[in-house]
């Protein structure tokens, strides 16, 4: 039986307010449940690093993790923008 989680989208908040981590921790635009190691494989990698194994969703995790970077004002790298925009063709 594969084990269940939770991959959380985007990270980078550690500096923020506890009242505005705990909102972005908790934010399900922020959360995607998954099967097996996925959350253990992305840790804290953004696109350029890692993308959900099946292809087929790679294109609405990388618009959901554009998303979420533009809701809670956090900056996306060069690298991952170039991955994310390579997902949706």
């Amino acid at each position: 039986m594969s084990t269940r989680g939770v991959v959380t989208v985007v990270l980078g908040a550690s500096h923020w307010p506890m009242a505005k981590r705990m909102r972005i921790a908790n934010d399900p635009l922020n959360l995607i449940p998954v099967y097996g190691d996925a959350n253990q494989a992305k840790g804290g990698s953004g696109p350029a690093s890692w993308l959900p194994p099946l292809r087929r969703i790679r294109c609405a995790y990388v618009v959901r993790f554009a998303q979420v970077s533009l809701k809670y004002g956090l900056p996306v790298t060069r690298a991952d923008k170039a991955v994310m925009l390579a997902q949706c063709r």
